[in-house]
This record gives structure tokens, sequence and C-alpha cells, in this order.
């Protein structure tokens, strides 16, 4: 990726899981989804402060740092095509710039409608046809409603640890799923997002 504040796309942490390892950016157009730099793709499930992680806060000075690192196919339970396993995350996980909740804003990935919005999480129907989740989003402060047309970069929600009736780190959990070919047959799947997130963070720069 010649940039040293990112690991390589399928390089994922010992232990949790196989990655996904192409270059491939799916999504070349892409708005990154928190608003403002800086902010840390990495996993808050196997890093300190996640039940699978070493000893340490969610606040951890080392979750709050470069390199990013994809963990799109971490260990889930969730079906996944992409996967060497078949099974993987659906996402990436993303830290904003400093372990304060409910204060970075998400933003809209593309020019789109907002097609739900859940116990803590917002759903974006791009032009493109790209579906877009964003989880753990703070539902008291919403910038959308349900049926709201946004333009790419619009507000929508802020980051926090919001997880229905319980809570998790703070962190946003987004995915995109689209209909791409691969391997030659046309799948309707959530598609590996961290090289495109890469891309569109450096359009921050």
């Amino acid at each position: 990726m010649a940039d040293d504040r990112f690991m390589e796309p399928g390089d994922l942490l010992p232990n949790s899981g196989k990655g996904w390892r192409s270059d491939r950016v799916f999504l070349p157009k892409l708005r990154f989804p928190i608003e403002k730099q800086n902010a840390y793709a990495n996993s808050q499930v196997y890093r300190p402060g996640g039940n699978k992680g070493p000893s340490g806060g969610q606040c951890s000075a080392s979750n709050y740092k470069y390199p990013w690192q994809d963990n799109f196919c971490e260990k889930r339970r969730w079906k996944m095509p992409f996967c060497p396993t078949g099974k993987g995350h659906q996402g990436q996980d993303i830290r904003p710039n400093t372990c304060d909740k409910d204060f970075y804003w998400t933003v809209a990935a593309e020019a789109g409608v907002i097609t739900n919005v859940g116990k803590y999480s917002v759903t974006l129907l791009g032009s493109s046809g790209t579906i877009y989740r964003y989880l753990h989003v703070q539902m008291n402060d919403l910038a959308v409603a349900k049926g709201d047309k946004v333009k790419i970069g619009s507000r929508i929600g802020k980051v926090s640890n919001s997880f229905g009736n319980s809570s998790t780190t703070i962190h946003l959990h987004f995915d995109a799923k689209k209909t791409v070919i691969s391997k030659g047959k046309r799948v309707t799947a959530y598609i590996p997002i961290y090289t495109s997130l890469v891309e569109s963070y450096k359009r921050l720069d």
C-alpha cells in the first residue's frame, strides 16, 4: 500500500482469522464514513478492551495509533463468500480519533436514501445500489430519519458504544453490500471494504 499508516489487506491479528488478501478496490468513489481524521481501523474484539483481546481497557493508547489493520474476515459466525473460511465479520471496525463516545460524526458514504433506522444502526441505500450499514451509532442524536435523502458527506449520527439493550466498545462498524462479479459469478454479498476505506481515507489528507 506504500503508506506505513496501513497494513496490507487480509493481514489480520494472529489467531483472529484468515483474511482476504487482495488489493481490489470495490468502491473507488467511497467517502470515508467518519467526518474527519484521525481514525483507526482495527479490531474491537481482539484488541485491548475486547472480549478476546489482551489486558487493558478500550481506551488503551495502542487502539488509537497507526497502522490500520483489516478485520473483514475476522472469526465470526456470518456466512461470507469472500473470506477464505466462508465466514467472517461482514465489515470493518473503525475507532474515531479519541476514546470519546457520542462526539465524532459519521457521514454518508455516497448520496442516497436512508432505508432503515434500527436500535443501534442506520442503513443507507446509495445511488449506486450499494447498501451501507453504520452500527453502534448514538440513536438519541441522529441527523437523519428513515426516508431521508442525503448527499455524500452529509452527517448521519455519532460514533458510540450502543448495542441495543447492551453496549460494546466505542467504534463504528461499517459495511457495504452490493452485487459484484467474483470468480466469474454474479454475487450479492458483503464486500471486502478495507481497501476502499484506505483509499477514501487518503483523500481526506
